[in-house]
């Protein structure tokens, strides 16, 4: 009768749980690590968009004609050319553009904007009597470079080239609308018949300080506001308590991962399962030289007493898998026997003849620890009983 037919109940033994957590210990830290993964990826932030970098710089323009008012001169009057909304025009230009990104590598996108012009209503001469009106700028132009790019490198560089396009172009147009006012003056001071000795006086004045005033002109801007946003890829910060409820899931699923190993484990790890499967008659020890260097002749010792060995006698040595000992064990216990004693092929590779009927060469079952499957047993004992040999019982071979 094979013993391994009789129904068998599911072992929770220390030695196989033990086993088996030896064996899938990285189970629990993989699910652990899963586990704070996801809560990371439910919680943070996490955009999916490109990475981008944009710094956005505004500069206000000075009024460079302001100082005229000291020699009686309305700087309203004075327009330069070409005006700030031509700049403006002048500027985003592909030339101008070409002219900022010069040295400059990389992809980016740069624009630069000006704001609207707010005008005031202002009166000359007697405000009681006033008759004569003018509209003049409320505040000063102001240009907004803003550039985009992916990482922090080219941004700065490319709007200062930009501003230093914008400080020339508005240094030669402001000149060029206080030329032709020069050329005015010179001309009515020409008129000397038609003018006055205190009016040639006053002419004359504000002729120098208009030459002064193109002398001066540098068409100087002045920083007023500085921004800087990074966009994409922003990850918030995940609490600490997050991450430990992730790992604290982790660890229970990999618990219960490693409990359903144990129960679903199909491989005879210690000699309490070769036991519960054969039964206790049949299992006739464990060869284990690294913890019992006598485990040999204890093995011959419970060959001898469940068959008769006698010098005729050959004992044939059936291993459910093939280990690298078995040819040595083996001879050890030929010896001990005092008997001839053959090592046939594995299960896998075994032919009809290594197992024809002789009741003079019973059969000894070698069982791989860690290695041989339940399954595999059955097939093997199947096999030998089955064959009409003598079936003397089960050992188990430690690694």
């Amino acid at each position: 009768m094979n013993p391994l037919n009789a129904p068998r109940r599911i072992s929770f033994d220390l030695a196989t749980i033990a086993s088996v957590a030896r064996k899938r210990w990285w189970v629990v830290p993989i699910t652990m690590l899963v586990g704070a993964g996801l809560m990371f990826f439910q919680e943070s932030d996490l955009q999916t968009e490109p990475r981008y970098y944009t710094l956005t710089r505004t500069y206000e323009a000075l009024n460079e004609m302001a100082p005229l008012a000291l020699v009686d001169l309305n700087p309203a009057l004075f327009e330069p050319i070409p005006s700030e909304t031509s700049q403006l025009a002048v500027l985003r230009s592909q030339k101008y553009l070409d002219k900022a990104l010069t040295n400059i590598k990389g992809d980016l996108d740069i624009r630069v904007d000006k704001s609207e012009t707010r005008f005031a209503l202002t009166t000359e001469g007697d405000i009681s009597e006033a008759r004569r009106f003018s509209f003049s700028p409320a505040t000063n132009a102001s240009f907004t470079f803003t550039c985009t790019e992916q990482d922090e490198v080219n941004c700065a560089s490319a709007i200062e080239n930009y501003l230093q396009l914008l400080i020339t172009l508005r240094a030669e147009s402001i000149k060029t609308g206080l030329s032709r006012s020069l050329e005015l003056v010179d001309q009515l001071l020409n008129q000397s018949a038609k003018i006055t000795e205190s009016q040639r006086d006053r002419l004359t004045l504000q002729k120098i300080a208009l030459q002064e005033s193109v002398e001066l002109a540098s068409g100087e801007m002045q920083l007023i506001a500085e921004d800087k946003y990074f966009g994409g890829e922003q990850i918030t910060t995940v609490g600490r308590k997050t991450y430990l409820f992730g790992l604290l899931v982790g660890l229970i699923i990999g618990c219960l991962i490693l409990l359903q190993l144990v129960i679903s484990d199909n491989v005879i790890r210690d000699s309490k399962k070769l036991v519960s499967l054969v039964g206790f008659p049949k299992f006739l020890g464990n060869i284990d030289k690294k913890r019992n260097p006598n485990s040999i002749q204890h093995i011959a010792t419970a060959i001898r007493g469940a068959t008769t060995i006698t010098g005729t006698t050959t004992l044939r040595v059936l291993p459910v898998d093939s280990h690298a000992n078995n040819e040595v064990f083996v001879g050890e216990l030929a010896g001990v026997l005092g008997c001839k004693a053959t090592l046939i092929n594995s299960v896998a590779d075994i032919s009809a003849a290594e197992l024809s009927p002789n009741l003079d060469s019973p059969i000894l079952i070698f069982v791989n620890q860690h290695k041989t499957k339940i399954s595999d047993l059955e097939s093997a004992w199947t096999l030998a009983e089955k064959s009409g040999n003598t079936v003397v019982g089960a050992v188990l071979v430690s690694n």
